[in-house]
């Protein structure tokens, strides 16, 4: 599939995702509270990080960069996972619920914590290969933080989905990329063009309604300028996290249930060659019985 196929490929199935998302708009609360959680939690750690630093590094600066890798991760991918559930009740015609995705999403907690421990782990080894002086260290972190992000770009939704041990946990997401990858790119494409859209909107926006005002207060005006950018911005986070959650959930559930949504009739999910295996039921679910 070429560059031109993929990005038509990775539109429609952007186009189709925010189709879902204009339906349930409330799905938009997911990356907004994991963003706020993870950021806090950020900022709060990140002073433990300075602080094992300034006191001279060695284990105890690397003990405070696992806590902080391991506890962001574990934070958004809970609400990811959250995320995945609600787009598959949606999906399913059944109206999302915030509270029950979170819920359901807290019951894998344990799955999560594992998947969060090792990727803490892994994003210490990258890091330290960054560090390193020797050029080809540099060379074999991009290749390896690569190769990571391929294997585990299907890892929530199989935690979501599947009863695995660790290493299915990886096998399968690397599987599913593999039956999905031309798709996957293309949906890559498509969304961070639909992302520099949505910026570009929120720059001119800004340059009218900041231009208007500056006719009056300057001061004013560029502080309204500025505000509308930074909201632009965060509007086309959020919209941009929500619909890779929805194209991922749908791109997933295709390639191991063989059903298509409704809203993605129009995208030819038989490009995937229909490797229907079972039928993806939550975990979360079938706890609930």
């Amino acid at each position: 599939m070429g560059i031109f196929a993929n990005l038509k490929t990775g539109l429609t199935l952007s186009l189709d995702s925010l189709t879902v998302l204009r339906e349930h708009p409330k799905l938009l609360a997911f990356p907004a509270i994991s963003g706020v959680a993870t950021t806090v939690f950020f900022v709060f750690l990140y002073f433990g990080v300075f602080v094992a630093g300034f006191l001279g590094g060695g284990i105890a600066e690397y003990v405070a960069l696992f806590v902080l890798y391991f506890v962001t991760t574990f934070t958004a991918s809970l609400f990811t996972a959250a995320l995945v559930h609600a787009v598959n009740d949606a999906f399913h015609e059944r109206e999302p619920s915030v509270r029950r995705s979170v819920g359901a999403a807290w019951r894998m907690k344990g799955t999560i914590a594992v998947w969060s421990a090792i990727a803490a782990v892994v994003s210490l080894l990258i890091r330290q290969l960054e560090e390193s002086n020797n050029p080809l260290s540099g060379i074999a972190a991009a290749l390896f933080s690569l190769g990571w992000t391929i294997t585990t770009f299907f890892i929530i939704p199989v935690i979501v989905f599947e009863d695995v041990d660790v290493k299915s946990m990886f096998s399968r997401s690397a599987e599913t990329f593999a039956d999905t990858w031309g798709e996957t790119l293309g949906a890559g494409l498509g969304l961070g063009l639909i992302q520099l859209l949505l910026a570009i909107v929120a720059v001119l926006v800004a340059v009218v309604f900041g231009g208007v005002i500056a006719t009056v207060s300057p001061g004013a005006g560029l502080l309204t300028g500025a505000f509308v950018v930074v909201f632009g911005l965060l509007v086309a986070y959020l919209v941009g996290q929500t619909i890779r959650g929805i194209a991922k959930t749908a791109l997933y559930l295709y390639a191991r249930e063989g059903t298509v949504p409704e809203a993605f009739t129009d995208f030819d999910f038989e490009t995937l060659g229909g490797r229907a295996e079972h039928r993806a039921t939550p975990k979360g679910e079938r706890v609930e019985g």
